[in-house]
């Protein structure tokens, strides 16, 4: 007679995807009396992979097992934490067997180092906390999740979502995918001091892979464009080289904070051109052919538009030009420094490019395309709805509600365009643009909620926000 599954509120509540496999016997064979039997039966009947909306992860332990105990050192003896699942922010979730009677299941957040006891049963786990809705989205974010899929499309097996760190800082939210045990083992790494294994670079010509210098030593600056080229955000950098012949090589590489070690090298070599936008921008465009080995993001870096100030020239990517003249607008600096080159030689002094940007020049400097996208005169926004906050969202009475503004695409606003009180108002709100339409954006309003538990500083129906930051001109 056909038994229904131990788990089966777990799967109705989160039916597995087409990337469900079932678990080979030699897997469940090796597990046999560490995991629960519920959990094995799981394994075999449906299998690891991704389940439901929320694409929390059923991980092959083996495989997880030297990232968690990297993580967590433990003496021999101690009681065996075996990894279990992932959910799709990275969040690793691992299985104890305390003593005959007594389980639990932990979460460990490898962006905070924290760990959180989730429940005292295995079973409790599945069939109670992930199919209830308030401790579900507190681990899962469902705001977050929704976001992460509309941005950057579902997971694939093996993928995690990951926010850029250095974004969120300034309010704003940026994901992107990638594989989940690369991202653990990278932020693991990061928390080791090892030894530099490398001399810290003082020039250009010092900061290269030292395998790739030839490439660039016989390249001296020429008449026109003709030369190298230098971006650098935080430890990722990028050296361009323009040719007289109308080649180009590509560096990118990457130097470790704490090593010094030059490593993620690749490199391209092809032709380029140099042609004119329809305002009269000088334009270069780089033959990228990507690789095996090559990130989607390498294209980037295929169209540039030139522009030159003070005696600088630099070289702008094209397809980033919407979020340089929102950094422009807003703060009166170019934008991460990822956005662009700057002109260099190989003596020059290798120096930190200021991560949000330098200083933006004047706008008559500017170039055409550039110019057309910034307000000149800030945009001002009004609130005319508020949805309600979502608890399981908020850590230590803070959070994000979304607002609906009397403004959008239509005109001007941006995908995460960052917005503010304007100064004279004294409200000190700060948000992002989050939902786009044409005439009535979602954005992401920041708040606080005070001792007594009400909202003490948050957004109200009628505030005005704008696109210029307090402070600035």
């Amino acid at each position: 007679m056909f038994r229904r599954i131990a788990l089966r509120r777990f799967v109705r509540a989160h039916p597995p995807s087409r990337h469900v496999a079932s678990a080979s016997e030699d897997l469940v064979a090796a597990y046999q009396g560490r995991l629960p039997a519920s959990l094995l039966e799981l394994w075999r009947r449906k299998g690891l992979g991704l389940y439901g909306d929320r694409q929390l992860a059923l991980i092959d332990p083996r495989q997880w097992q030297a990232v968690l105990d990297r993580w967590i050192v433990s003496p021999p003896d101690a009681v065996q934490r075996i990894p279990i699942a992932v959910t799709p922010f990275g969040i690793l979730l691992y299985y104890r067997k305390l003593t005959a009677t007594d389980e639990d299941v932990v979460g460990f957040d490898p962006v905070s180092k924290t760990m959180d006891v989730l429940t005292w049963s295995l079973d409790d786990f599945f069939n109670r906390f992930l199919c209830d809705r308030k401790p579900l989205d507190t681990l899962i974010p469902p705001r977050m999740a929704q976001v992460a899929r509309e941005e950057c499309g579902p997971l694939a097996p093996g993928e995690v979502y990951e926010a850029d760190r250095m974004l969120l800082t300034m309010q704003m939210l940026k994901l992107a995918k990638v594989d989940a045990l690369e991202m653990h083992r990278r932020l693991r790494d990061a928390v080791d001091l090892p030894e530099p294994k490398a001399d810290k670079p003082k020039t250009v010509a010092e900061a290269l892979p030292a395998t790739h210098r030839a490439m660039f030593t016989d390249i001296v600056p020429g008449g026109g464009l003709c030369g190298l080229y230098l971006s650098s955000y935080i430890d990722w950098h990028r050296l361009l080289a323009l040719q007289p012949d109308g080649q180009y090589h590509l560096l990118f590489w990457r130097i470790h904070h704490q090593t010094f070690e030059r490593i993620e090298v690749r490199s391209y070599t092809g032709s380029y051109e140099i042609s004119h936008g329809a305002g009269g921008d000088e334009v270069v465009v780089l033959g990228i052919a990507l690789r095996r080995d090559s990130t989607g993001s390498d294209a980037n870096d295929s169209k540039l538009v030139v522009m030159r100030s003070g005696g600088v020239t630099l070289l702008l990517r094209a397809e980033e030009l919407e979020d340089v003249a929102t950094a422009i607008g807003g703060r009166d600096v170019m934008g991460r420094s990822e956005y662009y080159f700057q002109r260099v030689s190989l003596d020059d002094a290798f120096t930190a490019e200021p991560s949000d940007g330098r200083a933006a020049p004047p706008f008559e400097d500017l170039p055409r395309a550039l110019q057309a996208l910034i307000h000149v005169e800030p945009l001002v926004a009004t609130i005319i709805h508020i949805d309600d906050p979502v608890l399981a969202d908020e850590e230590d009475g803070r959070g994000t509600v979304m607002c609906t503004l009397d403004l959008g695409e239509n005109d001007g606003l941006r995908h995460n365009m960052p917005l503010y009180s304007p100064h004279d108002t004294g409200r000190g709100l700060i948000g992002w643009v989050w939902g786009m339409a044409p005439k009535a954006c979602k954005v992401g309003v920041r708040y606080r909620r005070g001792q007594n538990g009400t909202i003490a500083h948050g957004p109200a129906i009628g505030d005005m926000l704008t696109t210029r930051a307090p402070g600035k001109r």
